[in-house]
């Protein structure tokens, strides 16, 4: 007896070491870019019913039928219904009038999770806006929608990874404001676009999005679907295996067979996404500020700014990496003072060369140095090779007023770009602004 007595307590120990190592590849995967939530409708609004549950009885109310459908396709098949509206069709018209006439606030749990702005890149299964309203909160006039509305002519697509990078809602099922069919309403439409979604002809579905969404760890919170249609909206998206990702869950709202796959298939599954979401924001916190205190000892690589600067522009090159920090963007400057010899140098030019954008700063302190050696000026090297192979901006220099640009001892292939100017006067929250527009103008 002891001796199964000792087997069930390691076996349980064995379970929550699990679960911890999930956790912590969890963050570190947020930490590094990796993760990407897809938000269902479970997720929208304060209520105990989902949104488009509230939709469902709103208009079953209104339209005084008998029977309470639990599904739009239930809705539109009631015969009430149907002889009121005529044409089956008319239902996409009469929700397009609701979200016209209606804003939804953004429940707290969803704001909480997307003001985490490691976040940039979401997918939604939903075709509200709600979602869409929540991201504008936090990254304004940054955010772009994009769709998939089931018409190769029209359906939407990221250019590459470094699009990943940047604040973007995609609505996988379309959304509402459109024709019909033209987003996911009954159980025939899902099945048409999961089928899109499936196809292998690359004009029917998005293929640099796809061929992205196969390395990256899926967050789905607030999902709803039965068993076989979880399982095909998953395998959809990435045509890959079901694991690298998450499952968070309502209690008592999935069933016990999907649990049991993901479990298998080695998928993070979890109860209660209010309280997965608060354990995201405590766990990414105390990680990153682990992570900052040591960041700066050697150059991180695939980040989306690499600062170059003088160490007399030291004070702005601070200040600008705290406000593109602050604002969500992975950015990466020599604070520790790395010098040019050992390994260090090539370590500079990975970190530049996988950078999405490089920003020299540059101010007549550059041109009292010109005699000097300095470390910037290669790095100015490696970034004009870069730029040469890159069919977008990638070098955005940031000039102080009275640097004669043009003139300055900087490379020719430097001054080929656009710089943007500061003064004494301008707010470090200006020069950022200025920043961000010219990266959202890719």
């Amino acid at each position: 007896m002891d001796l199964l007595d000792d087997f069930i307590l390691d076996d349980v120990e064995l379970e929550e070491d699990s679960s911890e190592a999930q956790w912590d590849n969890l963050i570190q995967q947020i930490i590094d870019g990796n993760v990407v939530p897809v938000i269902g409708a479970d997720m929208l609004v304060e209520s105990s019913a989902n949104l488009h549950q509230l939709i469902i009885k709103s208009l079953a109310h209104k339209f005084e039928l008998q029977q309470s459908p639990h599904s739009f396709s239930e809705l539109v098949y009631d015969k009430t219904f149907l002889d009121k509206i005529t044409n089956a069709d008319n239902i996409y018209y009469l929700v397009n009038r609701i979200f016209a006439a209606k804003r939804f606030a953004p429940s707290q749990r969803l704001m909480r999770l997307l003001s985490v702005r490691q976040f940039p890149f979401v997918l939604t299964t939903t075709f509200t806006p709600v979602v869409e309203q929540a991201m504008r909160q936090v990254w304004g006039d940054e955010l772009r929608t994009m769709r998939f509305n089931n018409n190769p002519a029209e359906n939407d697509d990221i250019k590459g990874g470094a699009d990943m990078r940047r604040p973007t809602l995609y609505y996988m099922f379309g959304r509402a404001g459109e024709g019909a069919h033209k987003y996911v309403l009954t159980d025939a439409d899902m099945l048409d676009f999961c089928s899109s979604w499936l196809s292998n002809d690359n004009k029917v579905r998005p293929k640099n999005l796809c061929s992205e969404l196969k390395g990256k760890y899926l967050l789905m919170l607030g999902n709803e679907y039965s068993d076989w249609l979880f399982r095909f909206i998953w395998y959809s998206i990435r045509k890959t295996n079901i694991g690298h990702g998450m499952l968070s869950y309502e209690r008592d709202t999935v069933d016990d067979s999907l649990i049991n796959f993901l479990t298998r298939a080695k998928a993070f599954t979890m109860a209660d996404p209010s309280s997965v979401i608060d354990q995201i924001v405590q766990r990414l916190e105390k990680k990153l500020a682990m992570e900052e205190r040591t960041k700066f000892d050697r150059p991180e690589e695939n980040v989306d700014v690499f600062i170059s600067y003088s160490r007399s522009d030291s004070d702005v090159a601070e200040r600008l990496y705290e406000r593109l920090t602050a604002q969500g963007r992975r950015v990466w400057f020599d604070r520790a003072n790395l010098t040019d010899g050992g390994n260090f140098m090539e370590e500079i030019r990975k970190a530049i060369r996988t950078a999405r954008y490089f920003i020299p700063i540059l101010s007549d302190n550059v041109e009292r140095e010109r005699g000097e050696s300095h470390v910037y000026r290669n790095e100015w090297d490696t970034a004009i090779e870069v730029a040469t192979s890159m069919g977008r901006t990638y070098i955005i220099p940031v000039a102080r007023e009275g640097f004669d640009f043009y003139r300055a001892s900087i490379p020719e292939k430097m001054q080929q770009h656009n710089a943007i100017f500061y003064s004494d006067t301008d707010s470090i929250d200006a020069i950022t602004e200025r920043i961000i527009h010219k990266m959202n103008q890719d």
